[in-house]
């Protein structure tokens, strides 16, 4: 399989409005308890909670933020037309659109985040060296202490409407390290995008996610009470102090 072009501006257009009724159903709750003030105070002009969204397409869960839990959000994505999709479509003061710089950094200051989160974004990526730079960036503006939630797919080889992932001929545990295996949306018209993912073992993933300078809490199924199964594996982790 071909690498996903996500920079492609025809798919992250596409990509923009993909339906997303099952991340609002599982995922998105178990990221907002997590990554959301407990007690919002509601400061006049100040977010209670500023949030690092790494892969956040066009801003979906951003909007959620700022419209429903007084929470500012660094919306971090590589694809210009992702940006001016969500710029046109989910306008708020509180979405700070971000491109990462061609080094990868993000222009944030240290310690400037209060959480961060990965929806569907590390299985998209095929070397284990970038995911283990976009996590050790991502810890550097981050807080010590502060939450880091990583969604990556449950169960492969299923449809729930929404999205379907899986090898054609074969269960994920079966495939190779990285290998490549589709992954499909279901987008607003109806219509699917098929897009590239790669297997990455769940050791993997718990020593690059340590190695970048996290203590992993938690790694959990979401099921899916009305279809069975699950539709996402959330990872939780929260960034370690360092020396200096």
């Amino acid at each position: 399989m071909r690498p996903t072009r996500w920079t492609d501006p025809v798919l992250a257009t596409a990509y923009a409005t993909r339906r997303d009724e099952l991340d609002r159903d599982t995922a998105w709750p178990h990221l907002t308890e997590l990554l959301t003030s407990p007690r919002p105070r509601h400061g006049l002009g100040r977010p209670d909670s500023t949030i690092l969204d790494l892969g956040s397409g066009p801003g979906h869960y951003a909007h959620h933020l700022a419209q429903h839990h007084w929470t500012a959000t660094y919306a971090v994505d590589i694809s210009p037309a992702a940006h001016r999709h969500g710029e046109h479509h989910l306008r708020d003061a509180w979405i700070h659109r971000v491109l990462p710089d061609r080094d990868g950094s993000l222009p944030l200051r240290r310690c400037q985040c209060t959480g961060a989160l990965a929806h569907l974004l590390l299985c998209h990526i095929s070397h284990s060296a970038h995911i283990l730079a976009l996590l050790t960036e991502a810890h550097r503006v981050l807080r010590p202490e502060a939450p880091l939630a990583i969604v990556e797919p449950g169960q492969h080889g299923h449809d729930f409407q929404t999205l379907s992932y899986g090898h054609p001929d074969r269960p994920a545990e079966e495939l190779e390290f990285a290998e490549p295996y589709p992954v499909d949306y279901t987008l607003a018209d109806g219509s699917r995008l098929r897009t590239t993912a790669y297997r990455h073992p769940p050791e993997l993933l718990a020593e690059l996610i340590d190695r970048a300078g996290f203590r992993l809490d938690d790694t959990s199924p979401q099921p899916l009470p009305a279809h069975g199964g699950t539709a996402f594996t959330l990872w939780t982790a929260r960034a370690r102090r360092t020396a200096g």
